[in-house]
């Protein structure tokens, strides 16, 4: 079995993904060369609904794949999100986070399945300008993994973290791998919040036999409105500013969630979600989410709908478990 032929299959199959998935980094789409893909998709339970604008939330696991600096002000943290994309692909992410004195450590999975593909090769008597199916049935997947740590400073409205993590993609048994790092600040008012983050940072996937894939390189500046600050019905309105570094593309991404705020650990709380993607890939309905979520004791369960026409509906679903540094 040769990767070369796998490999012409699976990019259709990405081709699939690129188009499908809701993800708040489709800005990286512009040039089409940037490679693994796991980093350029959604993760978490509750930022696709809000279409990743995420990078000044704090006080979540899930800040750990926008801006590890969001997670300095929590004592310990849980977050798990599954969601079935096109034929039987699937997507996972888990994060969880704890703290050590005034040092928080985290760690992050992004697990991208492309399920079994049929494996083809080229045609002999069409010289080699079309395919035809082998028999044999390949997978394919793509891993990325992160530890991160984060800490305030000054006067614990300026937060600030640094991720170092590895991607791996597998290809019929054709491995290529690429570390990566991240670096991220927050600043936090009462009200309104504000962040920036360097995200995928490093070189390019590497090995198997296969072409080398730059990463998916890129800068995030964002802000996170209360509008309930200290009430319980209120909302929340954020905005992201998504630069790609390798396809020199910019796109604005954000979200408002409304509803009945959780204030406190053990207080209730029931939401509704909506983002929007400006990316050059997002056009008509697949620009939209939607979703919501509950949350009782720190303890939330998270929804997101997104509808294509040609590839239907997408749905993922999660769970956030949260223990904030003094509540």
């Amino acid at each position: 079995m040769k990767p070369g032929f796998a490999a012409g299959t699976l990019s259709i199959v990405m081709g699939a993904i690129t188009l499908a998935a809701p993800s708040p980094l489709h800005a990286q789409d512009g040039a089409g060369t940037a490679g693994a893909t796991v980093l350029q998709l959604p993760a978490g339970s509750r930022a696709p609904a809000l279409s990743g604008a995420y990078t000044a939330i704090s006080g979540e696991a899930d800040a750990l794949f926008y801006n590890a600096a969001g997670a300095a002000n929590l004592d310990a943290a849980a977050s798990l999100s599954y969601q079935r994309h096109v034929e039987d692909i699937g997507l996972l992410s888990a994060a969880g986070a704890y703290r050590f004195g005034r040092m928080v450590f985290g760690i992050s999975l992004h697990m991208l399945d492309f399920g079994d593909i049929d494996e083809i090769e080229p045609d002999p008597e069409f010289g080699g300008q079309t395919g035809r199916e082998t028999g044999n049935v390949i997978g394919a997947s793509e891993m990325a993994a992160r530890v991160a740590i984060s800490m305030p400073l000054v006067s614990d409205r300026v937060h600030a973290g640094v991720a170092a993590g590895l991607v791996s993609a597998d290809l019929a048994g054709a491995r290529r791998n690429a570390p990566f790092f991240d670096a991220g600040v927050q600043y936090l008012l009462p009200a309104v919040a504000f962040g920036a983050s360097l995200r995928n940072l490093g070189g390019s996937l590497t090995g198997g036999g296969l072409a080398d894939a730059p990463l998916p390189a890129e800068l995030r500046a964002g802000a996170a409105v209360d509008l309930g600050a200290g009430r319980n019905i209120g909302a929340l309105l954020v905005a992201d500013i998504v630069t790609s570094l390798e396809e020199g593309t910019t796109s604005i991404v954000g979200g408002v969630e409304a509803g009945l705020i959780p204030r406190g650990a053990s207080s209730l709380g029931a939401v509704g979600r909506i983002g929007y993607d400006t990316a050059p890939g997002e056009t008509g309905l697949g620009a939209l989410r939607f979703g919501g979520g509950l949350t009782f004791a720190g303890l939330a369960v998270d929804y997101t709908y997104q509808n294509y026409d040609f590839f239907g509906t997408i749905h993922r679903f999660g769970v956030r478990w949260t223990r904030r540094n003094g509540s």
